[in-house]
């Protein structure tokens, strides 16, 4: 059934882009919609904020419903207004991103009914694959979710270099490796980095400035030396 709005009014509405890194992609949840406009599109979860909320009160309720307990790391990405976005009515929706590292994520995909979709980082418009091998292209994204999605990547290149983003997505922030840091980077990039370059950047950048910590500790591997571990000071 299509959802009805009021013509002479202007809706606000939150979508939310759940994304998580496994195995050095980036990944992004989903779900099909059963609901006229867009039915059986894929599409980001999304919410109308109410009379007595605020969007950041708005994504939040949104969060909860989809991953309860999912307790991620939010922030706004950008409002997205154009006019005929939606074909229900006038709605202007807020978009946030919301980062999970990939273990907690893991735990609680089996309660939800969004799939895991990889962001293939090196396109310049939305390319995404199921856990099955089958790929979404731009044309399978209900309203401007292609737009939006495509947003968030490039919103994540340009912030990972100078903030702290990729230590959220790490499985144990107490307790990590170069390594496991430098996939995070690379799923994010879409770039294999230059191993040299990177642990300077990232000397430069975060142990430089206390932001992480080198561990009097190392992790076995199968191959190699010992791994140094890190840990992220928050309070830096």
């Amino acid at each position: 059934m299509h959802e009805l709005l009021e013509k002479d009014r202007v809706y606000a509405a939150v979508d939310l882009l759940f994304l998580t890194v496994r195995e050095r992609r980036l990944y992004l949840l989903l779900s099909r919609r059963e609901n006229e406009p867009c039915a059986g599109y894929a599409a980001l979860p999304g919410r109308m904020i109410g009379l007595s909320e605020s969007a950041e009160e708005t994504a939040a309720v949104l969060e909860n419903e989809m991953l309860p307990g999912a307790g991620a790391y939010m922030e706004q990405l950008y409002t997205f207004s154009d006019v005929h976005r939606d074909a229900r009515g006038r709605v202007i929706t807020i978009a946030y991103f919301a980062l999970i590292p990939y273990q907690r994520l893991e735990r609680l995909l089996p309660s939800t009914k969004m799939r895991l979709y990889e962001i293939d980082t090196r396109a310049e418009e939305p390319v995404l694959t199921d856990e099955e091998g089958k790929r979404l292209a731009k044309s399978d994204l209900a309203f401007d979710h292609a737009r939006i999605i495509q947003t968030c990547v490039n919103r994540l290149k340009g912030k990972i270099g100078y903030t702290d983003i990729s230590l959220r997505l790490l499985s144990d922030d107490k307790r990590f490796t170069m390594v496991e840091l430098e996939g995070i980077f690379e799923a994010v990039t879409g770039q294999e980095a230059d191993k040299s370059n990177f642990r300077r950047f990232i000397r430069s950048r975060f142990e430089d400035s206390g932001i992480i910590t080198a561990l009097r500790q190392t992790e076995k591997q199968t191959r190699g030396r010992p791994a140094l571990l890190y840990r992220w000071n928050r309070e830096a």
